[in-house]
């Protein structure tokens, strides 16, 4: 009668394989987790409206010219805004220290950009020979090969 005596303790409930691996699951899927916010970089947030300038320019020189004199400062100045150009030139007789303007080595960088976008330009002219997209002439590969080569030159000329 031990057997079915109401003194013995309850007999314990078998744990399931099934909930055990969960539990094992769930507990590995939290750790990677927590790993993967932990290597995440933290970015600040962007701040809104335009963006600040230095040493901002809030000075204003004016001055009256004829049509000619105008139009020799539009062809002095070239392909920089007439503003600019007189800027820099102003500047440079004054031998004042401009962080914007732009000097020989920012000359440079531009023209090692340009060269560049002449590079990819002929990449993706080639690409499109190569596939088929655009006919092929021995003249058109002669022109790429040449323009590479002098490319090449001029890159390997550039400080």
């Amino acid at each position: 009668m031990a057997l079915f005596s109401r003194k013995s303790p309850a007999p314990s409930t078998p744990v399931s394989p099934w909930v055990l691996a969960g539990e094992a699951l769930k507990a590995k899927q939290e750790a990677e987790a927590a790993d993967a916010a932990a290597a995440r970089p933290v970015f600040e947030p962007r701040k809104a409206g335009r963006p600040t300038v230095e040493n901002p320019r809030t000075r204003r020189v004016s001055m009256s010219l004829t049509e000619e004199e105008h139009a020799a400062l539009i062809a002095a100045a070239g392909d920089r805004s007439v503003s600019a150009w007189a800027r820099g030139e102003i500047l440079a007789q004054l031998d004042v220290s401009d962080s914007n303007h732009i000097g020989a080595a920012g000359e440079i960088a531009k023209l090692r950009a340009d060269l560049g976008r002449v590079g990819s330009n002929l990449n993706q002219l080639v690409r499109a020979v190569n596939s088929g997209h655009a006919p092929s002439s021995p003249e058109l590969l002669e022109a790429v090969q040449a323009t590479r080569e002098e490319l090449a030159r001029v890159r390997g000329e550039l400080p």
